[in-house]
């Protein structure tokens, strides 16, 4: 009889450690040299808001443009933030967290489902990491892991604490799961920063990771950033990357990536003002004939409000709804929300006119 118990009991046991999730599985890595008890490998949350952080100073790059923030718990998530760091040049700086994460992988899980139920309740995780200001900054980089499905809870208090300095700054953001996705944790960010623009986001996963350095360096291409733009200090000349779109009384600047598309419609914008009748489809975009056809760079995409579209290489997009689907991307609008595109571009047909800076 003992041993029919035995036996019962270690059935029961295996099968509650099965029951588990993947959303924070770690992903396989480089070794690593940080000492336990110490650096990213334990971040985690705390609860005492008794004490307002002092503020600290990134690691500053030779690029001032742009910061790269992060919280990174097994390593994944900061070394995406080091390939961006050493692509651009730019300033770092590491969320941390008030109190360590246990070294113990489920007590980790248990804590962070804890601190993401708090966060629902209005109750951020008390961090160590303040800054002054972010008004240098022209893109705020931000990354962090994926825990349940959710954003690390560190980057949620951090973006909480700091949603009136990022108000106006461009915000790109990156992330690492084993197999969850970034979509709600991108919501998530949009609501805690609501007057923020969003870029297109960067995620990896387990079977992604390992071509960290390509998977950035595209990244980077599309969203038109580079080191070279700030080689001698000097600022860079954006018009060769800008176009004016206007409708109406209303003209939008953009700024486009850099493509064998934009640079053909860039050729095509030199010969005179591009107008083209758009009409809306699906409640998400304005689509109009370009009259010709361009070069097509496709891709999966889930498209954000301002996003510019080439669609099947002849038809120019503006979106102003979320849609998944293979597209060339062309640039995004600076600034863009749903709503004062809509009230540029009105719930019906429309005649836009493009140009060059």
């Amino acid at each position: 009889m003992k041993k029919y118990f035995l036996l019962l009991a270690l059935l029961v046991g295996m099968t509650v450690s099965a029951c588990g999730t993947d959303d924070e599985t770690p992903i396989p890595q480089e070794p690593s040299t940080e000492q336990p008890g110490g650096g990213d490998d334990d971040n985690g949350g705390g609860n005492d808001d008794d004490e307002t952080p002092d503020p600290v100073k990134p690691t500053p790059g030779t690029n001032g443009r742009y910061l790269v923030l992060f919280t990174s718990r097994t390593g994944n998530t900061e070394r995406m933030a080091e390939a961006i760091r050493t692509t651009l040049d730019c300033d770092l700086l590491e969320v941390e967290p008030a109190v360590a994460f246990d070294d113990d992988y489920q007590g980790m899980l248990e804590r962070a489902r804890e601190e993401l139920a708090g966060i629902r309740n209005g109750n951020y995780p008390a961090i160590k990491t303040s800054v002054e200001s972010l008004d240098d900054y022209d893109v705020v980089f931000v990354g962090y892991p994926i825990w349940h499905g959710s954003m690390a809870t560190p980057m949620q208090t951090f973006l909480h604490e700091h949603a009136a300095k990022l108000a106006g700054k461009r915000i790109a953001l990156f992330a690492s799961s084993g197999s969850s996705p970034i979509s709600t944790s991108v919501s998530e960010a949009r609501a805690l920063c609501p007057d923020a623009d969003f870029t297109e986001t960067l995620h990896l996963t387990s079977s992604t990771l390992s071509q960290i350095q390509s998977h950035i360096a595209s990244w980077l291409e599309r969203l038109g950033l580079g080191k070279e733009d700030d080689d001698n200090n000097n600022e860079p000349d954006m018009n060769t990357n800008r176009i004016s779109i206007k409708a109406g009384s209303t003209t939008f600047t953009a700024t486009l990536v850099d493509n064998s598309s934009t640079r053909a419609l860039k050729e095509l914008l030199a010969e005179g003002d591009l107008t083209i009748s758009m009409s809306d489809y699906g409640n998400m975009e304005k689509v109009g004939p370009i009259g010709r056809s361009l070069p097509r760079n496709d891709e999966n995409i889930t498209t954000q409000a301002g996003d510019l579209i080439l669609y099947q290489g002849n038809s120019f997009v503006i979106y102003y709804a979320p849609n998944t689907w293979s597209f060339t991307r062309l640039g995004h609008i600076d600034g863009a929300t749903r709503e004062n595109l809509l009230a540029a571009l009105g719930s019906g047909s429309v005649t836009v006119t493009l140009s060059l800076e």
